[in-house]
């Protein structure tokens, strides 16, 4: 999701560029994809198929003999709440860091597998042996099951609850501006608190929820679609199971379009499963830049309201339609319709800045740039976004203005050279004022 700012100047810190789309490329939570990574090494245990023990486990399930879900734990005290919003804190900051070694002392990779496993139908085959390969698997990959969140640009938000546990709500962006939300489920441990699991706002689904999916696949390529019916799958195509690995294989290599090619060839059925409809939006959002696949984009974005349920924040997935369609107030309320959902986020101030620019509401663009600035002082999308309203009214003094406060919040000088490739800047550049702003910033 990222409505088209102005060209971001040459020495301005990261900003979204323009892209002519909204969520534009670079998608960083991969959900299913990421999912893949940690069943395959639990593959070599499984020693199928068992077919009597499948229709005994189908039966379970039917007379609801099941293991019990995981409880949630006590309410937090005051000082609780307070020491969560801090873990919060530092789990963005060891993510974006990539310190593996600390983020292994914040994370309870038993609790997260038990919240895969135990959800199961009681007698499944080799469930202790699939298991451990789920564990291997987890502790092999850099990161573990947040892989996907290690070396973003992530920002803790919030502290609160999902379905009774204690979550800390964090913002996740690409370079190309791109935006997510996840919050992650964490558990009291001693005088702390460890992460068990992770939901996705706009897929409305868990890394554990996946995981299982992604094994009831997995195993069904060698017990047939009734293990696949347990884990809430349709019945499957004998080969379903290769064609997962070889998205997870061309997803881990870059070929975004080779992940594409394999979903368009999935049977109809599969198509609209939720697991490979998340495959395959995120492969089209990776490839939105190119008009070539704008038809296939616009109709998995109208489907996945359906498809996804009313539990998703859709409406971050519809911006980037809307968007597409020059539908730009109806953008602004869905990015509305977004804050109320995740409670709020500085970020969105700034995109929703994006869709009044196209309306040419110049006041309202610097209104939410101001508000913004006040919740994330360090924004620097802002600066363009205020200069492109600024360049709009053709208020120089106050362009000047920004680029003097932009010199004193980041440390650098947006000098001619800088501004001189983008014509909106020529009637500054000509400026008495921009003229006297060089021979102030040229002062030591």
């Amino acid at each position: 999701m990222n409505p088209p700012p102005p060209p971001p100047l040459q020495h301005l810190p990261p900003a979204p560029p323009a892209p002519r789309k909204g969520l534009g490329a670079g998608w960083i939570v991969l959900i299913v994809v990421g999912a893949v990574v940690v069943v395959l090494a639990a593959l070599g245990v499984m020693a199928m198929p068992y077919y009597e023990r499948i229709r005994k486990m189908a039966q379970e399930m039917k007379s609801g003999q099941m293991k019990p879900k995981l409880q949630a734990p006590q309410p937090l005290t005051e000082a609780q709440k307070q020491g969560l919003a801090e873990f919060g804190e530092e789990l963005a900051e060891v993510l974006n860091q990539q310190d593996t070694a600390k983020l292994a002392g914040m994370v309870d990779n038993e609790e997260f597998s038990s919240r895969v496993f135990d959800n199961l139908p009681a007698g499944l085959p080799n469930q202790g042996a699939i298991r451990s390969g789920f564990m291997k698997g987890i502790q092999q990959r850099k990161g573990g099951w947040l892989w996907n969140l290690m070396g973003g640009d992530l920002r803790f938000l919030r502290a609160r609850e999902r379905q009774g546990f204690p979550v800390v709500v964090l913002r996740v962006k690409t370079p190309e501006g791109a935006v997510s939300y996840v919050d992650l489920m964490v558990r009291p441990q001693g005088e702390g608190f460890q992460v068990m699991d992770m939901f996705n706002y706009i897929f409305a689904t868990t890394a554990s929820e996946e995981s299982r999916n992604v094994l009831g696949v997995m195993l069904s390529k060698s017990s047939g679609s009734s293990l696949a019916a347990l884990f809430g799958m349709p019945r499957l195509d004998p080969r379903t199971g290769d064609l997962l690995v070889k998205i997870n294989e061309a997803s881990r290599a870059g070929k975004v379009e080779e992940v594409l090619s394999i979903c368009e060839g999935l049977p109809p059925e599969l198509k609209t499963q939720r697991s490979f409809f998340i495959i395959r939006l995120q492969a089209l959002m990776n490839l939105s830049a190119s008009s070539k696949y704008d038809e296939q984009y616009k109709e998995a974005l109208r489907a996945a309201p359906d498809i996804l349920g009313k539990e998703s924040s859709t409406d971050l997935l519809m911006v980037d339609l809307l968007f597409m369609e020059n539908d730009f107030k109806g953008a602004e309320e869905c990015i509305k319709r977004v804050e109320a959902v995740v409670g709020g986020d500085p970020y969105l101030k700034f995109l929703r800045g994006g869709a009044l620019m196209k309306m040419k509401d110049y006041d309202g663009v610097l209104k939410l740039a101001d508000e913004a600035a006040r919740e994330e002082p360090q924004m620097a999308e802002l600066v363009d976004l205020r200069l492109a309203a600024y360049m709009a009214q053709k208020n120089y003094k106050a362009a000047v203005d920004e680029l003097r406060a932009f010199k004193r919040n980041f440390g650098q000088v947006l000098d001619r050279k800088a501004l001189s490739d983008e014509a909106q800047y020529a009637g500054l550049l000509a400026s008495p004022e921009f003229a006297a702003w060089e021979k102030e910033a040229a002062q030591p």
